[in-house]
């Protein structure tokens, strides 16, 4: 996962940094993401929490499953890491938001 963070940043940072794309528009795509993953993982959480809908719990989605390690799951576990990508999305939306304004603060000036 760090990994394809790492690759993400690096081909974006080269776009960036050629003026073909604004540091907003590269906050898009971690948005969708995180947001997905989000929803992936309340799903697999609202799952594991009603004992009626498995024997136990388990991983209910691919995404969940990329997403979580193989073993030692709980609860508590599935609910953390959905909290996590949840704060995740909130951070990369506000942060969206804010590089819009900064981006439109900085066109502005040079007009």
């Amino acid at each position: 996962m760090v990994f394809i963070i790492l690759l993400y940043g690096i081909i974006v940072g080269v776009f960036i940094s050629k003026r073909t794309l604004k540091m907003s528009q590269a906050v898009i795509p971690m948005i969708a993401f995180t947001i997905l993953s989000s929803v992936a993982l309340g799903q697999n959480y609202t799952t594991s929490i009603i004992s009626e809908v498995n024997d136990g719990i388990g991983i209910s989605n691919f995404l969940a499953a990329f997403l979580l390690p193989e073993d030692g799951w709980t609860i508590e576990m599935f609910s953390s890491n959905f909290e996590l990508y949840l704060g995740s999305s909130i951070v990369f939306i506000l942060l969206y938001f804010l590089l819009v304004i900064v981006e439109n603060i900085k066109s502005n000036v040079k007009a």
